[in-house]
């Protein structure tokens, strides 16, 4: 990934460039991870990512402080399939 000195990106762009979704870029946006004014400027409506290698290392920075998560599927447990609801037949005896 080649980083210029500095340059003005839609976040449709800046989405591309880290191969998220747009709404993965408006998301970071909303929770706090591009700081306005440092990394992203508002014109009006006109929302512009600063891109550039400070921008590059912020990001880099915040992924190595979030905690893994685990990936795997969680194993079920006792019988029937995935479609299948419970019945407390208790329940249907109480009321």
């Amino acid at each position: 990934m080649q980083v210029h000195p500095l340059e003005l990106i839609t976040l449709e762009q800046f989405a591309k460039r880290l191969n998220i979704s747009r709404s993965t870029a408006y998301n970071w946006l909303a929770e706090g991870r591009l700081a306005p004014g440092r990394h992203v400027v508002h014109i009006g409506r006109v929302i512009r990512v600063l891109w550039s290698s400070d921008l590059v290392a912020h990001l880099l920075a915040l992924s190595a402080q979030e905690p893994v998560k685990d990936q795997s599927v969680p194993k079920r447990k006792g019988h029937g399939g995935g479609n299948r609801i419970a019945i407390d037949c208790d329940y249907l005896e109480r009321n």
